[in-house]
């Protein structure tokens, strides 16, 4: 499933007008790295690159850290229910990203426009289009001063932030006690929005086991069943068996 999901992406974004390079399951390039907040872990982001611009997605656990999709994935199993007591609002969240100077360069966060979208795939709920740069007054910027509290879209190329589904506006109905597939966007746009110049998606799973994992546990369980039950027929009859040889003189009387 996590495989499928990766390929996806990988084809719809080899499609997009900008040849794009996906890296899964790697950290954010150093300078700036991850500058949002305190503490936190510069790992596990799938990223997008068009050779200028750096747009990375993880999903972590709220006032926990970070999960590891695994290699090759963009796909993030979270679990349904609220964080550690005594927070609130859902368990996991998202982190996300843009850096405009990846390899250098003079663009400037306001030389383009961002969109990130929120789609639950298993209620086909999408969620309204967001720009993060602009939209979110409590982002991390950065830029030649170095880590900023707030965002200069006119002379910084740096922003990120932390952000949850069960926060307003990103996703209307949201409910963190649902066992849903979630698709998570970030797109960058020209400055007058019309072309698509990037776009990195990942997935946040909060599903219960497919049913293939289901079964493979079954007879997980089954076999470990029937060897226990063989395992305790066998040493029966084995016990039957010295002891008739026993009887018979055939074998000395020993413990078993």
């Amino acid at each position: 499933m996590r495989r499928c999901f990766a390929i996806v992406s990988a084809i719809v974004l080899a499609g997009s007008a900008h040849a794009a390079t996906i890296l899964f399951d790697t950290p954010l390039v150093s300078p700036p790295g991850l500058y949002f907040g305190n503490g936190n872990s510069n790992s596990n982001f799938t990223i997008s690159t068009d050779g200028v611009t750096e747009l990375g997605l993880s999903v972590l656990l709220r006032y926990v850290g970070p999960i590891d999709p695994g290699a090759g994935s963009d796909v993030y199993r979270v679990p349904t229910g609220p964080p550690p007591s005594p927070r609130t609002g859902a368990a996991w969240g998202f982190v996300f990203s843009v850096n405009t100077r990846y390899q250098g360069g003079n663009a400037l966060l306001g030389d383009f426009q961002y969109a990130l979208t929120v789609v639950d795939l298993t209620t086909n709920t999408v969620g309204p289009t967001v720009d993060p740069v602009r939209g979110i007054v409590d982002n991390a910027g950065f830029g030649a001063a170095g880590k900023t509290a707030g965002v200069s879209l006119t002379t910084e190329w740096g922003a990120q932030n932390s952000e949850a589904l069960s926060f307003p506006s990103f996703l209307p109905g949201f409910s963190a006690n649902a066992p849903d597939l979630y698709q998570i966007t970030l797109t960058q746009l020209s400055a007058d929005g019309q072309t698509t110049l990037g776009s990195v998606t990942v997935f946040a799973d909060a599903t219960a086991p497919e049913p293939a994992t289901w079964g493979l546990l079954i007879i997980g369980a089954l076999m470990a069943g029937l060897l226990r039950n063989y395992r305790t027929a066998t040493k029966g009859a084995v016990k039957e068996c010295v002891s008739r040889l026993v009887g018979r003189a055939i074998l000395p009387a020993a413990g078993f």
